[in-house]
């Protein structure tokens, strides 16, 4: 067997996500109507707060399988790459992945711009957009996959911005937009993550969040 790490290509998916947004918005306004957004702080502040729902609910897409155990999953936040993450560090099937990878963009995006479409809740449909927007890098992974042998195995190392795939076949010329493929060889069991902190929050991204929070309390004061 052999293995295939890849990262993804930041530059490449902040720009989809920007287009997906505006897409989102072009879609869901002519049907909805104008979208109002009045307090400002109160949806910057739910809006960092949703991106990191986002990501308990990649662990629980993960957990809900036995084969996951859940002290191979860690969480954090890289914000100096624009990204908060949830990784499992433990090799995983191609139908687990999957699932973990959709389950947010289905519960916090599609599902839940359906009920805020309906409830005429306009905070609840940005969030919504923002969700699957943000879910791009989830996208751009899941459909890459999901075309891939079905034996394949899927590996979180250290990186939050790649990913490691097991396959017998030959997949190292597949492509896709937004992955880039970096190295390949014989995969072995000693190939492991070696830092499997819970919870991980760079040194920059504690800053990021504290003016962040400081910045939305000043708009709230003004």
């Amino acid at each position: 067997m052999k293995y295939y790490n890849y990262t993804l290509k930041i530059g490449i998916l902040n720009i989809l996500s920007i287009v997906l947004f505006i897409l989102c918005f072009i879609i869901v306004v002519p049907i909805y109507g104008v979208i109002t957004l009045t307090n400002i702080p109160l949806m910057m502040i739910l809006s960092i707060l949703y991106l990191m729902l986002h990501e308990v609910v990649h662990y629980i897409g993960f957990i809900i399988n036995k084969e996951v155990n859940s002290k191979n999953i860690v969480m954090g936040a890289e914000l100096e790459k624009g990204i908060f993450y949830c990784m499992c560090k433990q090799k995983i099937s191609k139908k687990t992945i999957l699932i973990s990878i959709f389950a947010p963009l289905t519960t916090l995006g599609f599902i839940t711009l359906i009920i805020a479409m309906i409830f005429k809740l306009d905070l609840l449909i940005f969030l919504s957009i923002l969700n699957i927007s943000g879910s791009i890098g989830d996208i751009i992974m899941g459909l890459f996959i999901m075309f891939l042998p079905k034996d394949i195995m899927y590996l979180d190392l250290d990186d939050s911005t790649s990913f490691t795939l097991l396959c017998k076949e030959d997949i190292s010329e597949r492509k896709f937009i937004g992955i880039q493929l970096l190295n390949s060889g014989e995969y072995k069991e000693s190939m492991k993550a070696k830092d499997y902190t819970k919870f991980k929050i760079s040194k920059l991204s504690y800053i990021i969040i504290i003016l962040f929070f400081i910045f939305s309390l000043l708009l709230f004061m003004l």
